[in-house]
């Protein structure tokens, strides 16, 4: 039978959690990975390659596609397609219970695709785990389940108590039941090993990548250059902004502009669950007001909802409101602090990308990271990086040869160890200068370090081939790995 009259196999992706313009590291995952399958896809099938030829991509939401998929449909017609998954996009059913719409949707996809299918479930846990009699034990070798870590066992005070439970009975069944099961480090997977011991099949691991804007221009370097860039960020940043504060981030004076890029930036990018550790990176940058006489700002990006007042929350709604009927801006809520710092709700790749490349140092005191996105975004873009130990962000750059205040390791929540790791940094008294002059004469900071970070280059191709060999691999491996896990 000719190839064009075999039914297709689709890799399907449940891309939910990357449905709005806020990019969680989840999301930042699966968008990453659908761009990544596409862009691999297509170089096998011009190879003609025999284990891919008829695999499509058929990416799966609860409502309208987002942007993103909309412009990877059109870059890959012939390979990847979008479905509502049922109703569409207007239609309210399926809510509850949260299972229902993922299980319903897997048993179609079953039927029409003629079992020539693998769902790609990429998050903690997926709803058809959860439902038995909608998931026959037939179907569990169709589903691809990424577990991305084990934070809500590890750090249980971070999290409610119903979603603990269940995260904790759902991948162990997954573990116990799935044979394709993925993670996106070391950490956690050796971690997810320790929840079951007797598990004989391997915990895959799919290497996330960082998108290439991080690190593909130079960082500002003289005082010139660097004021201009600040003050190119904050125009952008406050003709986007909406201002929650006395003063008012978007009715800032000009001279207020001035004193503000003149302040040493301290950046940090995450949420505000309890084991980030924001309140120890908060004190630290604090105690360095005293310490250098042209002041400290602590930029924060991604702070959520749980922080934030009823008059922000019904400022975001508005913003999307504005969204949804065809604003083609996205509009920022930007708040300045009395104490001293900035919090951001989010940030186009493009801006944070621009911050990273103006600013003095992120800080991220996470206490638990899956894989940890924010600490290598910076890194490639030349941006120093304090950390805190015993994360994923620990195995990142394995042999590296960067200055020693380049990329420093805090083993310690204490807010005085963080201060004196970042004082050592924004004072610069160690020869961090000439790291930085070896960097700049490299083609870009990404380059630089890549090569002396041990040669790991961060593209979302690694996670996609891994997946891709690992689902196809010739026939004969297979029949092997299930006789292993049968023995």
């Amino acid at each position: 039978m000719a190839s064009s009259e075999v039914r297709p196999f689709w890799l399907v992706v449940d891309i939910r959690s990357a449905a709005s313009d806020r990019y969680s590291g989840l999301a930042r995952f699966v968008i990453g990975l659908s761009q990544a399958l596409g862009e691999a896809l297509s170089a096998r099938r011009s190879q003609n390659d025999p284990q891919t030829e008829n695999v499509k991509v058929l990416l799966v939401a609860k409502s309208e596609p987002p942007k993103w998929a909309i412009e990877l449909i059109q870059e890959y017609p012939a390979l990847i397609s979008f479905w509502s998954g049922g109703p569409g996009a207007l239609h309210q059913s399926w809510d509850k219970p949260q299972y229902l719409w993922s299980s319903r949707v897997l048993r179609w996809i079953m039927r029409w695709s003629g079992g020539r299918f693998f769902w790609i479930a990429p998050g903690n846990f997926d709803r058809p785990v959860l439902s038995a009699f909608l998931l026959p034990r037939a179907l569990r070798s169709n589903i691809v389940q990424v577990i991305h870590d084990t934070i809500p066992l590890d750090h249980s005070r971070s999290m409610g108590f119903l979603f603990r439970m269940q995260f904790s009975i759902l991948v162990r069944r997954t573990l116990a039941r799935l044979p394709f099961v993925f993670t996106v480090s070391e950490d956690s997977a050796a971690r997810l090993s320790k929840l079951a011991p007797r598990r004989t099949l391997p915990i895959h691991i799919l290497p996330s990548g960082i998108e290439s804007i991080f690190g593909a221009l130079p960082r500002f370097r003289s005082v010139s250059e660097l004021a201009s860039a600040r003050h190119q960020f904050l125009d952008r940043l406050r003709s986007q902004a909406i201002s929650e504060s006395e003063s008012g981030f978007a009715q800032l004076s000009s001279e207020e502009m001035d004193a503000l890029t003149r302040k040493r930036w301290v950046v940090g990018v995450g949420r505000s669950q309890k084991y980030k550790g924001w309140e120890v990176a908060e004190e630290a940058v604090q105690q360095l007001n005293s310490d250098l006489s042209e002041g400290v700002v602590f930029i924060r990006i991604g702070g959520d909802e749980d922080g934030q007042s009823s008059h922000s929350q019904s400022a975001q709604r508005s913003s999307r409101s504005t969204q949804q009927v065809g604003s083609s801006a996205q509009q920022l809520l930007v708040r300045l602090n009395n104490s001293g710092s900035m919090n951001i709700e989010s940030l186009a790749d493009d801006l944070l990308a621009q911050l990273y490349r103006c600013s003095d140092v992120l800080v991220h005191p996470s206490q638990a990271e899956g894989f940890g996105f924010p600490p290598v975004e910076a890194a490639l873009s030349g941006l120093p990086v304090i950390f805190r130990a015993g994360t994923a962000v620990d195995g990142h750059f394995q042999g590296h040869s960067f200055h020693p205040q380049f990329w420093q390791r805090i083993d310690s929540d204490s807010p005085g160890e963080w201060r004196n790791a970042l004082l050592g940094v924004l004072r610069n008294r160690s020869g961090l200068d000439g790291f930085f002059d070896e960097m700049h004469l490299a083609v870009h900071p990404r380059a630089f370090i890549c090569q002396r970070g041990g040669g790991q280059d961060f593209r979302w191709g690694r996670a996609a081939e891994s997946l891709l060999n690992t689902l196809f691999r010739p026939k004969q491996e297979e029949v092997a790995a299930v006789g292993e896990s049968q023995s």
